[in-house]
């Protein structure tokens, strides 16, 4: 065979390859994309962040926002309130319990939920969340279908003085408002959620480790202080056993919590009511003499000062 002939052989092979090639790019573009710039994403996260067996992998694909408003106590449940034994309470605003208890109560928060369901108005409403070990404090989320996260209206906070005795507790609680959106949408996956912090501002970075399991909850940005709530389907991650972060699982976007700082706002809170020249509401026994309520206030606001810095 002529060399001419081995020639233009090589260039009818060549030109072949270049049509199929050229037609499976036509033909398949997405897929390569996807390959190129989303895998390196994911597989970084997974060669990065520890703890990824906290990440469900069977989740909703679709959830709808919550519309909650503060609870207003009945007269029955103001008459369960105040009944409840070893302690002196009051009603705020018909929303806000704030309770004192008349002995130290000894006992394991977090695990002996039957003694302090007694103490405890419907403490079956509340998940525990965790304790702020700066003030002594323990946390516990409302529930409404699922925990309802760092929400001033719907939480409970248990306060144990230096021997780790149960003091006093300050209780909020929410409800369903009648007008619910039926509308469902679409969410993302919380793994997808995770990849979005990795890759935004540092806030998780190589060596991280996840250290609580991923739950869905909800969560308001900016939780308003009266009227219905729209509160939106969140992702809390736990990292390293110490930072809270919340992603919107509809919108992404995100923010972090803080436990002491969170108590901190809520107790500040309760300061605003009692301080002089407040014209909330207060609810409290029918049978206090007159001074009584003056007494519990003065207790109550030195006890909140005493374990503001507790460690």
């Amino acid at each position: 065979m002529q060399w001419g002939q081995i020639k233009t052989l090589f260039i009818l092979c060549f030109l072949i390859l270049n049509i199929f090639l050229l037609h499976h790019f036509i033909n398949n573009p997405t897929r390569e994309l996807e390959y190129t710039e989303d895998m390196p994403r994911e597989e970084n996260v997974r060669n990065n962040v520890s703890g990824l067996d906290n990440i469900p992998e069977e989740t909703p694909e679709k959830e709808s926002m919550l519309h909650a408003q503060r609870m207003e106590f009945t007269e029955e449940d103001v008459t369960e309130i105040i009944g409840l034994p070893n302690q002196n309470n009051v009603i705020i605003d018909d929303h806000l319990i704030v309770s004192q208890l008349e002995s130290p109560l000894a006992i394991n928060v977090e695990e002996d939920t039957e003694t302090l369901s007694e103490h405890v108005w419907n403490l079956d409403k509340y998940e525990y969340f965790g304790k702020d070990e700066q003030t002594n404090t323990h946390i516990f989320f409302q529930k409404i279908d699922r925990p309802i996260y760092f929400n001033l209206s719907g939480v409970l906070l248990i306060q144990e003085n230096q021997q780790n005795e149960v003091i006093y507790y300050v209780q909020t609680i929410l409800e369903k408002a009648e007008e619910q959106t039926e509308q469902e949408e679409e969410i993302n996956k919380p793994f997808d959620a995770l990849t979005g912090l990795y890759f935004s501002d540092g806030n998780i970075v190589s060596g991280d480790e996840i250290t609580k399991k991923v739950a869905l909850g909800y969560h308001n940005l900016l939780p308003l202080p009266n009227g219905v709530q729209v509160l939106a389907p969140t992702w809390e991650f736990e990292v390293n056993e110490e930072e809270f972060f919340y992603v919107n699982a509809v919108e992404s976007h995100y923010t972090m919590r803080e436990k002491h700082a969170f108590i901190v706002e809520m107790k500040e809170q309760i300061e605003e009511y009692f301080g002089e020249g407040n014209s909330s509401a207060v609810i409290a026994p029918e049978d206090w003499e007159e001074g009584d309520l003056d007494r519990l206030l003065e207790q109550l606001l030195e006890n909140i000062e005493q374990t503001n810095g507790v460690e």
